[in-house]
């Protein structure tokens, strides 16, 4: 028999380490005590927390599961391990997981607050929000609930009403941090900026060093000089902190410090920030690279899907605005949407979560595509004649699309690789998806890909696919917006070329920069830092970029 008091001193010391926020040691620790009582479910437990702090939810995975195994009817190891799933990207594996527990009896609230982020994962927002109701209804004070359920209705582009529910919860809970901060980055969305000021500032008052908060708040515009001073004062608080058991939270802190460099027009500043937070993240990406580049190859070795027979739901016309990240493409489904008949969707996830649930059968099918994308589709007006899915990535599904909806449009957005590469540095997009903005060399990779995903649908399909010039639509505007209509067989109309005063919400990068009036002041800015995107220039194909000359 273990001796209860070493196990408790053991636990103790590990448990200590964690709160000290040092990751590593307790990691090694937890572990070293788990082969010396491996009976004991406290320490593989443990180390999974640790692998957690040290963002790595594969390896929290690990240990959390081996901890359940140990100890199936406890509901903390049933929490740790359904969460694991979740924030490891295996929403799938989390919803059999669940299942298994709710076949032995009733969920718990924590359980099925599991099931509601696992069901948000799986794009199943309807069936997350009766799940995420039902632990409200069960546990009213349950904060994270109210916000998991404002991203649920932001799921299901119900923007307002997931405003209505942070505003309720702030309003209660004022001192409730993460629902200020949540609620601040809702209004940016919406355009609302003021009143997202106001709680990005409430969000930073009660947690002054707290890297999401800093790296919000230093964006905004209409920041006071005395709002700049203390940021810049409580970033470097944090600066001095560093390292931290979180990477992700470091790298926060240096895109804040990079966006105060770039109000005081520093541009080494910037950089030297920009180069830091990119090289914190991309550690947590290696490999990732190299499983991009063979699903390229084996969607460009796979025949045209088979195109979409028989009948089907009739919805408005779709049209997919693909390109490069920051290559324009929020900017045309603004104008796009600005139309009285036009309904903008923002980024869909559906096609690509099809592609990922699908075996290269079901890919050769371009029917399956359709009735997903269908199924999953938002809430539509029933004035829209036409909807826009601007989703960059879908440039390497366009084949599927094309043959999936005949009549739909297809927008490429093109602008110079160089003036994208400087917007995306600058960016930070939180998504895994875009892991090549970490690395100019991944970026180029990325860039090259997408002239070739383009290259081959053009060839496949000609005619289908429509370019866009991001330099000719900003250079010459208003002709330009009205050519875009003809395109779309759209009645052209004033509104559209002030996509800035749209009132949809916008979920992206260009979040605010889509709130100012369209300029030309982007373009051929790559000149200002080309040394410092060297890598990026010189990994560019050249026979892909001939108008670059590179």
């Amino acid at each position: 028999m273990p001796n209860a008091d070493q196990l408790r001193a053991e636990i103790a010391s590990v448990t200590d380490l964690l709160k000290k926020g040092r990751a590593d040691r307790a990691f090694k620790r937890a572990t070293k005590a788990a082969k010396k009582w491996p009976k004991m479910a406290a320490f593989p437990r443990l180390a999974g927390l640790c692998a957690v702090q040290q963002q790595k939810p594969k390896l929290a995975q690990t240990y959390f599961e081996r901890a359940w195994r140990m100890d199936p009817a406890n509901p903390e190891l049933i929490q740790n391990y359904g969460l694991s799933l979740v924030q490891g990207g295996e929403s799938e594996a989390a919803l059999r997981f669940i299942a298994r527990i709710a076949a032995r009896g009733p969920l718990t609230p924590a359980q099925r607050f599991i099931h509601a982020m696992a069901l948000l994962r799986e794009h199943q927002g309807a069936q997350a929000l009766t799940e995420i109701d039902e632990v409200i209804r069960h546990q009213p004070t349950n904060l994270e609930a109210h916000c998991l359920k404002a991203d649920i209705l932001d799921e299901q582009h119900r923007w307002n009403d997931a405003i209505d529910v942070l505003v309720a919860l702030v309003e209660t809970h004022p001192k409730f941090h993460f629902g200020q901060l949540r609620l601040a980055k809702s209004l940016v969305g919406v355009g609302r900026l003021d009143e997202a000021l106001t709680h990005a500032r409430m969000a930073f008052e009660l947690a002054p060093t707290h890297p999401e908060t800093l790296e919000l708040i230093t964006t905004l515009p209409d920041v006071t000089p005395d709002d700049l001073s203390r940021l810049e004062a409580q970033i470097a608080v944090a600066l001095n902190q560093q390292p931290t058991a979180n990477p992700q939270d470091d790298a926060m802190v240096h895109f804040a410090a990079a966006a105060l460099a770039r109000r005081g027009k520093d541009l080494a500043a910037e950089l030297q920030h920009l180069d830091h937070a990119h090289r914190l993240l991309r550690e947590g990406f290696q490999g990732w690279e190299d499983r991009s580049a063979q699903a390229f190859h084996q969607r460009l070795a796979a025949p045209l899907p088979l195109a979409a027979s028989g009948s089907r739901p009739a919805v408005p016309r779709p049209i997919f605005v693909v390109g490069l990240p920051r290559s324009g493409t929020t900017l045309v489904e603004r104008i796009l949407s600005a139309h009285s008949s036009v309904q903008g969707l923002g980024e869909l996830a559906s096609v690509d979560h099809w592609a990922r649930k699908s075996d290269a059968s079901e890919l050769q099918q371009a029917g399956n595509l359709a009735e997903f994308y269908i199924e999953h589709l938002p809430d539509l007006r029933p004035d829209a004649t036409a909807f826009v899915d601007k989703a960059p990535g879908n440039y390497a599904y366009v084949g599927a699309i094309a043959q999936a909806f005949p009549n739909a449009l297809i927008l490429n957005i093109t602008r110079d690789p160089r003036d994208i590469a400087l917007s995306m540095w600058r960016a930070h997009f939180g998504a895994g998806g875009l892991y090549f903005s970490h690395d100019f060399k991944w970026m180029a990779a990325e860039a090259n890909r997408y002239r070739r995903y383009m290259d081959h649908w053009d060839h496949l399909l000609p005619g289908r696919i429509q370019t866009v010039s991001y330099e000719t639509l900003v250079g010459d505007f208003k002709p330009s917006v009205s050519g875009l209509a003809t395109l779309c067989d759209l009645t052209f109309e004033e509104a559209m070329l002030s996509p800035q005063s749209a009132t949809d919400a916008v979920r992206t990068a260009s979040g605010l920069q889509i709130r100012q009036a369209v300029t030309t002041s982007s373009v051929g800015r790559w000149k200002t830092v080309e040394d410092h995107l060297a890598p990026f220039i010189r990994a560019l194909d050249a026979e892909l970029w001939p108008e670059l000359g590179v």
